[in-house]
């Protein structure tokens, strides 16, 4: 398998509020982790746990507590919180279609 490891971290349900992309940068700042580790669809709020910052946070319990500070909700708001992989997802190409027909 190529390309990157797969990231780990939490998704949970977000209730009461539809976030937004200011939302998203806010969480990710708190966190201290990469806009692209800040997930939102459906409801469900993912966030990848991709720097020390973020691990000493989810070592003290303390991740939904951080999110609803940053996008300004209460804890109670967050629930389903349950530990996530990321899906890889497979490219299906033919690698001979990018030969160079000028190689003469």
């Amino acid at each position: 398998m190529f390309g990157l490891p797969l990231r780990k971290g939490f998704s949970m349900k977000v209730s009461g509020v539809i976030l937004n992309r200011p939302d998203m940068h806010e969480i990710a700042a708190e966190l201290g982790v990469s806009t692209n580790d800040v997930l939102y669809k459906d409801g469900i709020l993912t966030v990848y746990n991709t720097t020390e910052s973020s691990q000493e946070i989810i070592d003290d319990n303390a991740l939904p507590a951080f999110v609803a500070m940053a996008i300004n909700i209460s804890p109670d708001d967050i629930s389903d919180m349950k530990e996530v992989e990321e899906e890889p997802i497979e490219l299906d190409f033919d690698l001979s279609e990018f030969e160079d027909l000028d190689d003469d």
